[in-house]
């Protein structure tokens, strides 16, 4: 592991990456805007999956998979932005109180499954796990036990911070569930993390 000052550099860095809204943070917001805290909650669980997806790949294959992220950087981007485009237009669309069950899958396996490629198609979780957090690596020991060590306290730092959007959200959704402007607030804060995306630069 690094040292204590590179310890608490990570720590500052994870947490400014996951205290900007991005396209996770629009994700659990959006749902639990339309359908609560339960299936905002879900939807995180989800995204962490991805992310230690992600964690693992980069810890098994550290300078192939960094480098095929970055080569693959601009297709992976669009796609992301395709994709919140799409669910913040169904928002827009959707008649009061409906987005929530046609946004995002029916169930709880739907949201589960949307919620794990958010990573996959974001480009700040590619950068941090791709590029990032290997410069924290400690070139001592051996890179993967850290990999992973440095990967899942990134994790806990961003399902801490996207659960604390997702609270403030679902208490939107609570005084004013059933209203028009939860589905349009829901679906104008997507396609402006799709803008956002789509302003995103890899290198």
């Amino acid at each position: 592991m690094p040292d204590v000052s590179g310890l608490l550099s990570f720590v500052a860095a994870a947490v400014l990456v996951c205290t900007v809204p991005g396209a996770a943070v629009s994700a659990v917001m959006g749902t639990a805007l339309s359908r609560g805290l339960a299936a905002a909650a879900i939807v995180e669980l989800g995204i962490q999956a991805g992310r230690l997806s992600m964690v693992l790949l980069v810890a098994v294959a550290l300078s192939t998979v960094t480098l095929v992220m970055a080569a693959a950087f601009d297709w992976i981007k669009f796609a992301g932005v395709g994709y919140l485009l799409w669910l913040g237009y169904r928002f827009l669309v959707a008649p009061p109180g409906t987005a929530g069950r046609s946004v995002g899958g029916a169930g709880a396996a739907g949201l589960f499954v949307g919620g794990f490629f958010v990573p996959w198609t974001n480009p700040k979780a590619i950068l941090f796990f791709g590029a990032l957090l290997p410069q924290f690596v400690n070139p001592a020991f051996p890179a993967w036990p850290q990999i992973i060590a440095l990967g899942l306290l990134e994790m806990l730092i961003a399902a801490l911070c996207d659960l604390g959007y997702a609270v403030a959200a679902a208490q939107a959704h609570r005084r004013f569930a059933g209203s028009a402007w939860i589905n349009r607030g829901a679906g104008v804060l997507l396609i402006g993390a799709a803008l956002w995306l789509a302003l995103q630069h890899g290198r």
